[in-house]
C-alpha cells in the first residue's frame, strides 16, 4: 500500500511498478536507434582513452559503458516525466577523475548526487546482489554519491529496482567480502539486492524538486 500510494503521488493513477523474482521495480524503455548511438560512442571512447593499450578487456569495457548509458537514459526519462530538476554527465569522455556524478538533483534546495549501478543477469537472478568497486570504497569515499540506484537492462528495457543512501551503502560495504572479477579485472564488494528497495527510490523521487 505504501508503494502504491507513492506511485500515485509520483506518476498519477497509473500503476508503473512491476514485480519479478520477488523484487518490485519501475520499467522504462530506451529506443534502439539511441542504443546504436551508445554503442558507436562507446567504441570511440575506448579508442580515444586507450583502454586497449592499458591491457583492459575492450569488449567488456564497451559493453559496460553501453549498459551504463542505457540505464542513465532510462533514469533521465523518468525524471523528465515528472519535471524534476537534474543535471547529469551524459556521454562522458575523459579520465575517471573528471567524470563527476551520474546525476545531480535538488532535495530541499540542496544539490544531491545520485549514482547508478547496472547489474548483470547473474547478479540479478543467481546471486541477487549488487557489485561495487572496492577501490572507490577503500580510497575514494568522498566521491561516492549520496544515493545509488540499481538497474538491470535487457534489449532496451530498463528495470529500476530501488535505491540506497550513501550511509547505508558504506555500512553494507564495510562488512562485505572482497571478490575479484576476471572479466572486469577489478576487486568488488557486493551488497544484497534487497537493500536497494523500490520504496526508497520512490521516496527519493518524491522529495526531488
Amino acid at each position: 500500500m505504501v508503494i502504491l500510494n507513492l506511485l500515485r503521488r509520483i506518476f498519477g493513477n497509473r500503476d508503473e511498478a512491476k514485480s519479478d523474482s520477488g523484487f518490485s521495480y519501475l520499467e522504462q524503455s530506451v529506443p534502439k536507434p539511441l542504443i546504436d548511438n551508445f554503442i558507436s560512442q562507446a567504441q570511440q571512447k575506448i579508442q580515444t582513452e586507450g583502454w586497449g593499450k592499458q591491457g583492459r578487456n575492450v569488449e567488456v569495457k564497451t559493453r559496460n559503458f553501453v549498459q551504463c548509458w542505457i540505464t542513465e537514459e532510462a533514469f533521465k526519462q523518468l525524471l523528465m516525466k515528472k519535471n524534476k530538476w537534474f543535471r547529469y554527465r551524459g556521454l562522458y569522455f575523459g579520465d575517471a577523475a573528471g567524470a563527476g556524478a551520474d546525476f545531480t538533483v535538488r532535495i530541499n534546495g540542496k544539490e544531491t548526487t545520485i549514482g547508478l549501478r547496472s547489474i548483470s543477469p547473474d547478479s540479478l537472478n543467481k546471486w541477487k546482489s549488487v557489485a561495487y568497486p572496492e577501490d572507490r570504497f577503500m580510497h575514494e569515499k568522498e566521491k561516492i554519491a549520496d544515493y545509488h540506484v540499481v538497474c538491470f537492462q535487457e534489449k532496451g528495457k530498463v528495470r529500476l529496482y530501488g535505491a540506497i543512501s550513501k550511509q547505508n551503502l558504506l555500512a553494507e560495504l564495510g562488512t562485505a567480502r572482497s571478490l575479484y572479477s576476471k572479466n572486469n579485472q577489478e576487486h568488488f564488494r557486493t551488497v544484497s539486492l534487497e537493500k536497494f528497495a523500490l520504496k526508497n527510490l520512490l521516496e527519493l523521487m518524491d522529495k526531488m524538486e
